[in-house]
């Protein structure tokens, strides 16, 4: 058996994205004529560009030649419209000079051509607006559009209103015009591109083990959905309680698990947070040392504390022991046990574990029986919220809109601590969230995800090598060894998970090419790395249209890779919309379930049971899976358990029994970095499916997920090999589609300058349509695209996931290219186009009404060769 074989095993689900609205562009019925206008615009632009340069010259030579005045004026005019690209401004049919000069002529008659193509487009271009406008219309009276923007904001729901409360032909008003860049935006999210976590994208889980759905391609749609309480308000609400004076007396403390004694001194790990940005959904939260004396009466109390606040209890009661057990009174402890919470000694203790299906209930229960006003601020938003969501999954979208605005103005009151300002209701999101599952998914059989397994299979070896995580990982390693050397063992995770943070500028290092301090197997993990960036850019610089990943290289990379980088055990979250055979890849991350489990509570146990079943097979063998479930106050975080243990969280309640960091050790082996059980030294497999990325976690649960080793592909060398070109060489030409079989991994790229689709002072609508896509057409951008920042620097993984969300853009739409300066200016100066492959007027799902955007998720198990044994049913195992 080669060293760098391996095994890829296929996860026994599919699970579909699909737009419950159909794909209905925003254009013109006369499209087709339009765009053959536009071609004919971008062809007779070629055609004088290719006259230009001869015909000046002739122009130049014969002037000086011609005895008549009148034709050496003419001339001379014809050579300044030439030389600054202008139509003629002297009538040329029928004059001398058109019948000396040929090309004259040609240019002359390109310029006609040219008036008549104009003429017609701008002629069309108020009726063709009228068009789109009346889909925009019929798309905002939908009520699944209506019930769906409730819950995105208010402004928006208004317009969406306010859109399908007007005659289809008649004109919008200013407060309309003034809505319409968001309302172009909302319908491509619903129309074309696909997202999780909403009403307009519903999910489907398809059990592979059972008959394939793609027999069911033109049934109705239909769909369910699910709603909730968003979890991140209950958060903000209970530290505003654990800040009343009254509440807190009657809540729940304990001693944190952040604190440790450092020889007279306790040091605190304590957390700090801050208010949500503009635009944010959650505060910031960072960590913070704070440390301590342990002398004199200090040691004795924090000693007492530590016996006492070991379990939760309540502050009263631990006041009132205290002040027993150290013959002080009561009212002189409360303030020093006051100045300890803000020190972070003493931390709230919730009644229920995020993750409990009761959660909600139990917090309902919890807060009504806390004196104070903060308390019955948040039983009042409770009361609300439950009786709200009992019609919720019904209601329309006025009921929805109404319902939404006073929730959020009870909890803007129930998250206010005491003596602060409220919030502005107006600029919160929504208090609820909602999942939709639908009927069936993308029609997808068995064979083309095997095949498309397979494909990704023959270069897994360059993407290994381009694996962010494993040069973190290897980073990590490093910092590790440097302090506790070479096999070494650390027993205190929570001390070095401050100091793990410097890996993250030495991963940066690494990967731009510095290799100071890397051990030799990381070196050879970044030569891979650089041969498989090479690689990539290199086929990107082809002239083709489409290009091959070359087997022969990743025959090289793989030789390069050190040989545990093929022991490594690894899952891969495939994304990618279906094209027939053809799989056009959206994103490519790791993490055993962790991007669709949230949506498992709401499926059959068979499926949640099919999918524990992979996690734990995908996971070494013999060694006891362990599930980290943070949730932060996320709803995207909420899933049920996949393994028979569950992390205990610092300072957090959990539902399953399991070990807790402190109980855990970190050791260096010859395969990296492993946790095990500090009582016996056994290994543990620990897994994250929270969708944060670890770097977004606090220090300690950061460390476990870094360990788990969930793979992260940025593919960032390529954008900035792009951006270099477009910098320094003024490149303006396409990247090709790069593939591996049926696989596409990069769709057709090109840079551009966000500042050229913006008017120009004076410049019409009808010009700027003209100007954008003829300028797009000469480069050779199709029509429709995806667009983001063009990036110059590498970002890591946490910028990346912050990065704005790509926007589509039609050029054929008018709507589109009026608006597109406003909805991409939030992008930057540089943008990246990519091209809208597959459309879904051709691939999706098919309906009565239409086809539907759809997006397929599939995850294969990379482990070492000749370790699987029998396998359940549906679940494959891809050899070489």
């Amino acid at each position: 058996m080669s060293a760098t074989s391996f095994d890829l095993v296929e996860g026994p689900y599919l699970v579909s994205r699909v737009n419950l609205y159909p794909y209905r562009p925003l254009r013109s019925d006369r499209v087709d004529l339009d765009r053959d206008l536009l071609h004919t615009l971008t062809d007779e632009e070629a055609h004088r560009e290719f006259l230009r340069d001869r015909l000046l010259e002739t122009l130049h030579l014969l002037t000086p030649s011609l005895e008549d005045e009148d034709d050496r004026r003419t001339a001379l005019a014809v050579k300044r419209d030439v030389f600054n690209r202008r139509p003629p401004r002297t009538p040329l049919v029928g004059h001398p000079l058109a019948w000396r000069i040929g090309a004259l002529g040609e240019w002359a008659d390109s310029w006609e051509r040219t008036r008549l193509a104009t003429a017609t487009l701008d002629e069309a271009h108020a009726a063709a607006l009228v068009e789109e406008r009346a889909e925009l219309v019929a798309w905002a009276r939908d009520p699944a559009t209506d019930r769906s923007t409730a819950l995105s904001s208010p402004d928006l729901h208004r317009a969406v209103a306010a859109r399908a409360a007007v005659p289809a032909d008649r004109a919008p008003d200013k407060r309309m015009r003034k809505a319409e860049p968001s309302l172009v935006r909302y319908h491509s999210r619903s129309t074309v591109k696909v997202s999780p976590y909403s009403l307009y994208t519903g999910v489907f889980f398809d059990d592979l083990g059972l008959p394939s759905s793609a027999t069911r391609d033109g049934e109705p749609l239909r769909f369910s959905t699910v709603s909730g309480l968003r979890r991140l308000l209950v958060r903000q609400a209970a530290r505003a309680l654990a800040a009343d004076p009254r509440a807190r007396l009657e809540m729940e403390w304990v001693f944190t698990g952040g604190a440790r004694r450092d020889g007279d001194r306790l040091t605190v790990r304590r957390r700090r947070w801050a208010p949500p940005s503009a635009g944010a959904r959650a505060e910031a939260f960072g960590e913070e040392e704070v440390r301590l004396p342990l002398s004199g009466a200090w040691g004795t109390l924090v000693s007492a504390l530590e016996r006492r606040a070991a379990r939760p209890v309540v502050l009263a009661d631990l006041r009132d022991g205290l002040a027993a057990e150290l013959g002080q009174p009561p009212e002189a402890l409360l303030g020093v046990l006051v100045k300890l919470i803000d020190a972070g000694v003493l931390v709230p203790w919730a009644p229920v574990a995020e993750q409990d299906p009761e959660h909600d209930r139990r917090w309902h229960e919890a807060v009504r029986r806390l004196p104070g006003p903060v308390a019955a601020r948040m039983a009042a938003a409770f009361d609300a919220t439950e009786e709200v969501l009992k019609g919720f999954a019904e209601a329309d979208g006025a009921a929805r809109a109404r319902s939404t605005a006073h929730l959020q103005r009870l909890w803007a009151e129930a998250v206010t601590p005491p003596g602060a300002p409220p919030a502005d209701p107006e600029v919160a999101s929504s208090p609820l969230v909602e999942d939709c599952h639908v009927s069936r998914g993308a029609p997808v059989p068995r064979a083309w995800t095997r095949g498309w397994a397979a494909d990704l299979r023959r270069i897994m070896p360059l993407l290994f090598a381009l694996d962010d995580q494993r040069v973190l990982s290897g980073a990590l390693e490093s910092v590790f060894v440097s302090r506790y050397g070479v096999g070494g063992r650390c027993d205190d995770l929570d001390g070095f998970a401050g100091n793990a943070r410097a890996a993250f500028p030495m991963t940066q290092r690494l990967m731009a090419g510095d290799t100071d301090g890397a051990g030799e197997e990381l070196r050879r993990l970044v030569a891979a790395r650089r041969l498989a960036v090479d690689h990539l850019a290199g086929l990107a610089r082809s002239d083709a249209d489409e290009v091959e990943v070359d087997p022969a290289v990743v025959a090289e990379i793989a030789g390069l890779l050190p040989e545990r980088e093929f022991r490594a055990r690894r899952s891969l979250a495939v994304f990618g919309q279906p094209d027939g055979g053809r799989l056009v890849l959206n994103h490519l991350y790791g993490g055993r379930a962790r991007y669709f489990s949230r949506f498992l509570s709401a499926l059959p146990a068979r499926a949640r049971d099919r999918v524990a079943e992979h996690v734990r097979r995908s996971g070494p063998p013999g060694t006891p899976t362990v599930h980290m479930r943070s949730t932060l106050g996320f709803n995207a975080n909420l899933t049920p358990p996949l393994a028979d243990e569950e992390l205990a969280l610092r300072d957090e309640p959990v539902t399953g029994s399991g070990p807790a960091t402190a109980d855990l050790a970190l050791v260096h082996t010859p395969d990296g970095l492993r946790l095990v059980r500090r009582r016996d030294g056994r290994e543990i497999d620990p897994i994250y499916t929270g969708f944060l990325v670890p770097h977004a976690l606090p220090y300690d649960e950061m460390l476990v997920a870094m360990i788990a080793d969930s793979p992260f592909f940025s593919f960032g060398d390529t954008v900035m090999d792009l951006h270099a070109r477009w910098e320094t060489e003024g490149f303006t030409g396409p990247v090709p589609r790069i593939r591996s079989g049926d696989v596409t991994l990069f769709r057709r790229r090109w840079a551009l300058e966000t500042g050229d689709l913006a008017a120009r002072p004076g410049e019409s609508a009808q010009e700027l349509h003209r100007r954008i896509n003829v300028a797009r057409l000469t480069r050779g951008i199709p029509d429709q695209v995806f667009v983001r920042p063009l990036q110059g620097a590498r970002l890591g993984p946490l910028e990346r996931a912050m990065a704005p969300k790509p926007q589509h853009v039609d050029f054929l739409s008018r709507s589109h290219t009026a608006t597109a300066a406003k909805r991409l200016d939030h992008l930057g100066p540089s943008l990246l186009v990519e091209e809208l492959d597959p459309c879904p007027e051709r691939a999706g799902l098919s309906g009565p009404h239409g086809r539907h955007a759809t997006e397929v998720f599939l995850e294969l198990a990379v482990v070492p060769a000749a370790v699987e044994a029998a396998r359940p049913p549906g679940e494959v195992r891809l050899v070489p």
